[in-house]
């Protein structure tokens, strides 16, 4: 981390024996009528994103660095659009204020971990959705459609990149929501923003489902071992299909569990309540630093699933069967409910909010583009890889396959076990990631602060968790989710907006022809029609 200054040779004094900043100058700035240039006046960016990343400054603690910010974007946003002569006070924000995450001057990452960091970013619960979105669309028309997802929000990732061009504006270009209001005015970055926070929100309610799904396996796969019960249930790895009936799910296979635990123990009823107790203390911490550092769970958890994946496909051989219908490994290539998958994908592939972020740190930003394909490249592989090896290895019938296909797996299956004991941990750690998020942004739009007070903070953490174990109790099914909040999401700010930005752009450029025009109204009517189909699948 540095500290450069912008006029002079001014910097803050660090005392090494304490653990405060000194502001005040080597030497006096010029009181006098000497003229100084607009170009010596303009401050450097500030980069508030390494507010998340520990270790920012030593001795400035977090919410001073977040109050000094969001100062520096008031100001900077009351300039006009290309006026380079408005400037902070030096009463308001010091002269020499700059944060830096990864990079100075330049950035310092390299292609690989950019490509890894986008990879990363986008490899979700969207993963454990994927064999049941594939049957929803069908064989063929489910794979094709993962292809043409994936480069459809390529296309406006890259549009979002390449938006940032030529903005000539007081200040960083920090967020898509900034260019959104560059090109569209206020109603573009509030539509930004709220689609953002609706992004958030939909992971959150998943992550409560999901993370209910795991603490009830876990527990019951505890449970029966201590009963005994495990040595005889576990001798089989083969999948199993669950009867639904009035909205609890109970498994054929499965001896009927002990009454008492069973009434104690339920996971719609009574685990989503339980979660409360683990999750809220953690939600409630000002610095999400701490869970930072295990951001490589995710990584070893998706490895574990696709080697799992493997090797449940090498146990139970491929199940295909594309004529007689009576089979019940029958593959049916097309379907009318195929929306499911295209809801599913989008939010799969959804990596505008960061893309900018993500890349900023490239030590060479031309490789920029070339990074963002091959990180989808890879993203599609993956997703495809995993839908297409669970579903065409599936011993029962296709439409058994759950939106989570874990549920497949018997509760006290070893390596069913393990990876739910990963993906527990890990999404623990994640979801204070993902409410620190949603509460900087909720809480520095309306109060200029990301933390006004307590009651605020502990009000907006409530009615989150409220609204979580509401759907965990009563809409427990992570694929409708997903397809709702990605349908939405994807219209809005991964296709609409890149597309409005991009004509916006060229027609203040005076290169806007006919054929740009049509061929964005069409991907934002695909993103449109999208969403819509969702409705009509239900």
């Amino acid at each position: 981390m540095s500290i450069n200054s912008v006029e002079d040779d001014r910097r803050p004094l660090l005392s090494q024996n304490s653990n405060s900043i000194n502001w005040s100058s080597r030497r006096p700035p010029p009181r006098n009528n000497a003229r100084i240039s607009t170009e010596r006046l303009l401050r450097n960016p500030v980069d508030y994103q390494s507010i998340s990343s520990g270790g920012i400054l030593p001795g400035i603690p977090d919410v001073s660095i977040s109050a000094v910010i969001s100062r520096y974007k008031y100001y900077s946003r009351l300039a006009p659009s290309g006026d380079t002569s408005f400037t902070m006070p030096d009463h308001v924000v010091p002269d020499v204020f700059l944060i830096s995450t990864v990079k100075e001057e330049g950035g310092s990452q390299p292609s690989w971990v950019t490509v890894f960091s986008l990879w990363n970013t986008m490899m979700g619960t969207s993963l454990l959705s994927m064999p049941w979105a594939i049957n929803q669309a069908g064989f063929a028309t489910g794979v094709s459609l993962l292809l043409l997802m994936g480069a459809l929000m390529l296309y406006t990732s890259y549009r979002i990149l390449d938006s940032v061009k030529g903005i000539k504006m007081t200040g960083d270009v920090l967020e898509f929501s900034d260019v959104c209001r560059y090109y569209l005015g206020r109603w573009g970055e509030w539509a930004a923003w709220s689609s953002s926070l609706l992004t958030l929100l939909g992971g959150m309610i998943v992550y409560w489902i999901l993370l209910s799904n795991f603490l009830y396996n876990i527990v019951t796969f505890i449970y029966h071992q201590a009963q005994g019960r495990g040595s005889d249930m576990s001798s089989t790895t083969d999948p199993i299909c669950l009867i639904k009936e009035n909205t609890t799910v109970t498994n054929s296979s499965l001896p009927q569990h002990d009454s008492m635990f069973h009434k104690y123990w339920d996971e719609q009823k009574t685990v989503p309540f339980i979660l409360i107790a683990v999750l809220l203390p953690l939600i409630s911490f000002k610095s999400p630093t701490f869970f930072t550092k295990f951001n490589a769970m995710g990584t070893i958890s998706v490895t574990y699933l696709v080697c799992f994946a493997m090797k449940n496909a090498i146990s139970w051989g491929i199940h295909l069967e594309f004529h007689d219908t009576t089979s019940p490994s029958y593959v049916t290539e097309y379907k009318g409910s195929f929306p499911a998958l295209t809801g599913v994908a989008a939010l799969a592939y959804f990596v505008q909010n960061c893309a900018l972020a993500i890349t900023r740190a490239q030590k060479h930003p031309e490789n920029n583009v070339r990074d963002l394909i091959l990180a989808y490249i890879l993203v599609a592989m993956t997703y495809i890889y995993m839908g297409v090896i669970v579903y065409i290895s599936f011993t029962l019938d296709k439409s058994c396959i759950e939106d989570n296909f874990l549920n497949n797996l018997k509760d006290t299956n070893v390596m069913a076990f393990v990876a739910r004991i990963g993906l527990f941990f890990q999404m623990v750690c994640v979801f204070p990631l993902l409410m620190y998020i949603f509460r900087i942004q909720f809480m520095n739009t309306l109060f200029g602060s990301i933390w006004p007070s307590l009651k605020h903070v502990f009000g907006l953490n409530v009615l989150l968790v409220v609204v979580c174990v509401l759907f965990a109790v009563f809409l427990p099914s992570i694929g409708k989710i997903i397809g709702f909040v990605g349908a939405f999401c994807g219209f809005s700010y991964a296709i609409c907006l890149p597309c409005l930005v991009y004509m916006r752009k060229r027609y203040l450029e005076g290169a806007l022809r006919a054929p740009i025009i049509a061929f964005h109204v069409v991907l934002i009517v695909l993103g449109l029609a999208n969403f819509i189909g969702q409705f009509l699948i239900l």
